[in-house]
């Protein structure tokens, strides 16, 4: 059976289209984005409190995305091929992810960028792509 997925990814959200059967799974990160503190701009002495601050903060900002990609990725455990899009960042930092795992790696088609886009839209770009993809 083909097991074809589009994944459309931001830091907030990632929706995973299948291709056969046009569902759309939604897995939402629940991570509040990165503050910015003022002050704290020496590294040592009393103005480094802040600086320390946001340095934890950033840091449990990394590894809470770090959670959120490895959950999309055990939701595509049993797929056939992947084709990653979406605005920003993410889909890059993803992609690097997906590259890490051998297994993940070969099923990995191609990443590209992608707007805000409905779910109407997403599910026809899926389609589009494997469309025309040539056939294996």
């Amino acid at each position: 059976m083909d097991r074809n997925v589009g994944v459309w990814i931001d830091h907030k959200q990632a929706y995973l289209i299948w291709y056969k059967e046009g569902r759309v799974d939604v897995i939402s990160s629940n991570i509040e984005p990165p503050e910015h503190f003022s002050g704290g701009t020496q590294l040592g002495g009393k103005l480094n409190q802040k600086g320390d601050m946001e340095l934890r903060h950033n840091d449990r900002y990394r590894v809470k995305l770090t959670q959120f990609y490895r959950r999309v990725m055990d939701a595509l455990k049993e797929t056939d091929s992947i084709f990653v899009m979406g605005p920003g960042e993410a889909k890059i930092e993803f992609e690097k992810i997906l590259k890490r795992q051998k297994v993940m790696q070969k099923r990995l088609l191609k990443v590209e960028t992608a707007d805000r886009m409905t779910k109407n839209q997403m599910i026809a770009r899926v389609r589009q792509f494997y469309q025309n993809l040539p056939a294996a």
